[in-house]
């Protein structure tokens, strides 16, 4: 096969996968009933849905919004492009199959050759898929993208406390407690000291997801109110870091946050929370400590996806 192996499947891979630019379509048809039909007839369209089974095809084309059928369409090819790097497999058998828990997996014909555990999420236009081909590691990542223009309108009509208190069904008591009291280091204020405490929030609500992702139950597991995570820290945006130490894309990473369950610490668990751009973060949450994460690596569509695709 032409395509090249996933040099980091040692240790839990991650990919990010930004759709903005790819598969662009006119004004007139960014939504409505019929705008995936319509979107589906360009040229370059075609031939990323050609790359799918027509099962994930239906899936992709049911969105109401042009915007959410890029999203799927990036969701599933990336899904295939691990399973081609990973396990070394054509694209043509790259199967995706799915845990009792709906969790989706990649497991070998036969029970030959490498399992793939991953997971996949996607926010505002990124794309992002952790993997690893340990079968016995659970994986879970989210991504979120800080929208300060829509929550500081909102979080000024309501006020702080009042905005935080709507998502106290997924929060601990503590944790609510901490989002609404936190305040940043330094001298901000207005919208500065509002869009710091969001990212606060933020760092709290992508943690939770990609832990409860991890375990592959959804967001009204019973449990979620009695885990909470503490000393959690947003990581500083691209932008905010020195020179030195950041890139154009990569901000800062932070994996110091403590979980907590029913009063006790957790502590085979790993987690990571990565700034990605000014405006993004992203949750990766691992079942196992003595499995590395591999830095984020953002895809080139052509280079990296269709490559492998057309590879065979």
């Amino acid at each position: 096969m032409a395509s090249s192996p996933v040099d980091e499947c040692i240790g839990v891979f991650r990919w990010v996968l930004d759709v903005q630019p790819e598969w662009p379509c006119s004004d007139t048809i960014k939504s409505g009933r019929d705008a995936a039909t319509l979107w589906a007839l360009g040229k370059d369209n075609q031939r990323a849905l050609n790359f799918l089974t027509a099962e994930e095809r239906e899936k992709v084309l049911r969105f109401y919004h042009i915007r959410d059928v890029k999203l799927s369409l990036g969701s599933q090819l990336l899904k295939h492009c691990a399973v081609v790097k990973s396990c070394r497999v054509p694209w043509s058998e790259s199967r995706i199959s799915k845990h009792d828990n709906h969790k989706p997996c990649y497991v070998p014909k036969n029970g030959s050759g490498k399992h793939l555990e991953f997971n996949v999420s996607h926010h505002g236009s990124l794309v992002a898929l952790a993997g690893c081909t340990d079968k016995d590691t659970q994986i879970g990542v989210d991504v979120v993208q800080v929208d300060t223009v829509k929550d500081v309108s909102k979080v000024r009509q309501e006020g702080w406390s009042s905005w935080v208190s709507t998502y106290a069904a997924v929060f601990s008591d503590r944790e609510v407690q901490d989002i609404a009291t936190w305040k940043p280091s330094g001298s901000l204020d207005g919208d500065a000291l509002l869009t710091a405490k969001l990212r606060h929030f933020y760092a709290h609500w992508c943690l939770k997801e990609a832990y409860v992702k991890m375990t592959g139950e959804a967001l009204m597991a019973p449990w979620l109110q009695d885990m909470e995570f503490r000393n959690v820290q947003a990581p500083r945006a691209a932008s905010h870091l020195s020179a030195k130490d950041s890139t154009e894309d990569w901000g800062e990473a932070v994996s110091n946050v403590e979980v907590w369950r029913d009063g006790k610490q957790i502590t085979g668990v790993t987690m990571e929370l990565q700034a990605f751009r000014d405006d993004y973060m992203i949750g990766t949450a691992s079942s196992r400590l003595d499995v590395p994460y591999s830095p984020y690596k953002l895809l080139d569509l052509q280079q990296d996806v269709y490559s492998a695709a057309e590879a065979g």
